[in-house]
């Protein structure tokens, strides 16, 4: 004779094995859902900013290239390393994170004063680069 406890177990089997049959855990996922297209435009802030828009970014400064002008470099900026030129001294080293506020321009190492070598910028020319109006270092 099978036991009342007996009983309530197989129904409780029996309920799971018709729930799996019934689909709850079929092979077939049913339909997908729908894919959004790719994107044709990188997803960088500087990639959609257009020169002279205000843009705030925050990376990793790549190098130092003098007391006024900065490479960073951050995975949203799939446009590669970013040049920041600023009017303050900048006091950061690579890797450190610095966060800049500034303008977005077009560079041009044609409009830099004689006595800044143009070699270390001719990489930025014709690219957006920032114009900072606030560069914070984070330590």
């Amino acid at each position: 004779m099978v036991g009342q406890h007996g009983v309530r177990r197989a129904a409780i089997a029996a309920g799971l094995v018709a729930a799996l049959l019934s689909g709850g855990c079929s092979r077939d996922p049913g339909p997908e859902p729908p894919r959004r297209p790719a994107s044709t435009s990188p997803p960088s802030t500087l990639a959609r900013a257009a020169v002279g828009d205000r843009l705030t970014v925050t990376a990793a400064v790549e190098r130092v290239i003098d007391e006024g002008a900065i490479v960073v470099r951050d995975v949203d900026l799939s446009d590669g390393p970013l040049l920041v030129l600023t009017r303050q001294a900048v006091e950061a080293t690579p890797p450190q994170l610095v966060t800049v506020e500034g303008t977005v321009i077009l560079f041009s190492s044609g409009d830099l004063a004689a006595e800044f070598a143009p070699h270390p910028y001719r990489a930025f020319d014709g690219k957006k680069a920032l114009a900072a109006g606030t560069v914070t270092v984070w330590r």
